[in-house]
């Protein structure tokens, strides 16, 4: 008894020492995360104010490309994390595994119609579609013009006791439909803008009207509504069908188009298996279903994984139970990712505002170009028909002082005045011409090309992809606007974007670099300085 009580008394100091480790580790994890979510928070606050004092005012004056209904509209408040896949993929298991907490329902028949937001706070509490669409802070009002039948399929969920800092977004399970893909129908995965949206003539939203009435709502709209929000997306495949249903190949042709810089593809419940060629069998279907809507030689990766449960242990010792550190491993990776969704939304706003800023500028450029040769044929004709009259005028006075009777110099006073007019005619109607001509792709063309044309003889891709974004905004708002109104750009217009361009957004990305953790950002650090 005496003995057992000295290990007793022995064993309080260093149970009580590793409570107090573990309390200061957990502490300086929470003080380390409250510092990166400032860091964050403040980078993402300097993009907002350049992007509002800068690229709007510009964009709303020149009719820019930019789409302001995207930038009317709040971002959610926290970064947000999508979930994607087929009914019965895991999606809500890995959930309730990240979360450590049993948030969503789970099973093998579908479990949920609709779209769950899923956000940490101080209690539990669940609110509605509407209220969530209805409060103007949360960057949910968007969801409205997708109507009543998708509001009242949405709903917010707060938890206390989560350790996070972004919200979850969990989807409906996608499944079979009866409606054929074009065969023409590819998954553009070869890059995005730098925004990750997409510009004007490359929006899919038209060809979504009428293919999915079925769930009472345009689900390819809604899910690229959300795409375009989310800064990690995640897509799970199942072992029973990896890939094979039609809306999940539906979704990524349409509405995860240029999304591919965070989207991430999951097989998961591996550990379902018993065989190996099982696997292979399953991952080979995934892949080949894939191809078909990928035109790349490269697939992108595809993490496989499984979630922890009671029975991981009995399926150890059969299958691909060897594996099961690789699988876990895996899974790691997918949660170091999701747990990343703070500094990708920094990352993605920065690429945005670059985007923006870039395309805005062209836009400008070739718009001061369009305004300022349209000026100079306009100045040269009113000069023409200001010489014709003055000059009929001069000879008819000339003449009157000569001693040519009077009517005869009324006359060419006349005269000249009928020329005028008729100069003013003929310039009015080539002037219309003029305004036909600059607004024809052809001769917008020629005006990027000898703007860019530098750009152009070293290759650069990216400016003729800025410029098939720019040339339409660029003919609907010299038509919209009108010629004789397009306004004047001025010069430290351009180079406030310029300013951006060249040193704002460089400084965003060395404010947000791995400087500590990266030996290749220390040196070129020391190389700067």
């Amino acid at each position: 008894m005496l003995r057992a009580g000295c290990r007793a008394a022995l064993r309080r100091p260093l149970l009580a020492s590793r409570r107090l480790s573990s309390l200061a580790a957990s502490q300086a994890i929470a003080g380390e995360r409250a510092v990166d979510d400032e860091k964050w928070i403040r980078l993402m606050q300097q993009t907002s104010r350049l992007e509002t004092s800068v690229l709007l005012p510009l964009n709303e004056k020149l009719l820019g490309p930019l789409d302001r209904k995207h930038r009317e509209e709040k971002l959610p408040s926290l970064p947000f994390v999508f979930l994607l896949g087929n009914h019965s993929s895991g999606k809500s298991s890995f959930i309730n595994y990240l979360l450590q907490r049993d948030v969503q329902s789970t099973g093998v028949a579908p479990t949920d119609d609709g779209f769950t937001i899923i956000a940490p706070g101080r209690d539990d509490l669940d609110q509605d579609g509407p209220a969530l669409v209805g409060d103007p802070d949360l960057g949910f009002s968007g969801l409205r013009v997708y109507g009543p039948a998708l509001i009242q399929r949405t709903q917010l969920k707060v938890r206390k006791g989560i350790q996070a800092n972004y919200m979850l977004v969990d989807s409906p399970g996608m499944i079979d439909s009866p409606r054929s893909l074009p065969h023409h129908s590819q998954f553009n995965y070869g890059g995005p803008s730098a925004s990750g949206r997409l510009s004007a003539q490359q929006q899919p939203s038209n060809s979504f009207k009428g293919q999915d009435s079925d769930r009472g709502y345009e689900f390819p709209e809604v899910v690229r509504w959300y795409a375009e929000r989310a800064d990690v997306i995640l897509l799970f495949f199942d072992p029973d069908k990896p890939g094979t249903t039609g809306e999940t190949l539906s979704i990524l042709t349409r509405s995860l188009v240029g999304m591919d810089h965070k989207l991430h593809l999951v097989l998961n419940k591996v550990d379902q298996f018993r065989k190996i060629h099982d696997f292979a069998r399953a991952y080979g279907s995934l892949c080949w279903n894939l191809s078909k809507v990928i035109p790349l030689k490269d697939l992108p990766r595809i993490y496989t994984m499984c979630i922890p449960t009671k029975d991981n242990q009995m399926q150890a010792a059969e299958g691909l139970g060897a594996s099961m550190k690789d699988l876990d491993a895996m899974r790691e990776e997918v949660v170091s990712e999701v747990q990343r969704a703070p500094e990708r939304r920094v990352d993605n706003l920065i690429t945005n505002l670059y985007d923006s800023s870039r395309l805005l500028k062209m836009h400008a450029e070739i718009f001061e170009d369009l305004r300022a040769r349209y000026a100079s044929e306009k100045w040269r004709r009113s000069a023409l028909v200001a010489a014709t009259f003055v000059g009929g005028n001069a000879v008819a006075a000339s003449a009157l002082a000569s001693g040519v009777f009077i009517e005869a110099a009324a006359g060419l006073s006349v005269a000249s005045a009928l020329a005028s007019a008729g100069v003013v005619w003929h310039n009015s109607t080539v002037m219309a011409q003029l305004e036909r001509d600059l607004l024809h792709e052809d001769s917008l063309g020629e005006l990027f090309r000898r703007r860019y044309g530098r750009q152009l003889a070293e290759g650069d891709e990216y400016v003729m992809s800025l410029w098939k974004r720019v040339l339409p905004s660029l003919q609907v708002a010299a038509h919209t606007l009108g010629f004789s109104k397009l306004p004047k750009l001025k010069s430290s217009e351009i180079a406030a974007l310029d300013n951006i361009v060249s040193n704002e957004i460089p400084a965003l990305r060395r404010q947000c670099a791995p400087t500590d953790s990266s030996l290749a950002h220390q040196v070129a650090k020391m190389f700067r300085s």
